[in-house]
């Protein structure tokens, strides 16, 4: 069995939070750590190993370089100071696509 931070929790029944009181980190530092996003501090690999009752050295921690990369947002047809279609330049919905735009031209 690997020994990372996420099974050796598991393994305990502790939740993130439960882990995170722990070790005196907030949740979100065991979820980046679980996640492979960032790896823990020495203070904070000790503190591991005492919690869990082993040598901190013996943690297998998720390494940054080996997790996926997220998939690139598409780029953006719109130019550089180009209102989104139908918006004017201060973001509000253009006449053109105003309901109450449309019924004034029905009126003439």
């Amino acid at each position: 069995m690997t020994k990372t931070i996420r099974s050796l929790r598991q393994a305990r029944g502790w939740t993130q939070f439960d882990l995170a009181l722990r070790v005196g980190v907030q949740p979100q530092a065991v979820y980046f750590w679980e996640s492979g996003r960032r790896t823990p501090q020495v203070p904070q690999l000790r503190r591991l190993g005492e919690v869990f009752e082993m040598c901190s050295d013996d943690i297998t921690l998720e390494s940054v370089s080996e997790r996926p990369r997220p998939a690139h947002r598409a780029q953006s047809s719109r130019r550089v100071g180009e209102s989104p279609r139908g918006r004017d330049r201060d973001g509000r919905v253009s006449n053109s696509l105003r309901p109450e735009a449309a019924s004034d031209r029905d009126d003439h």
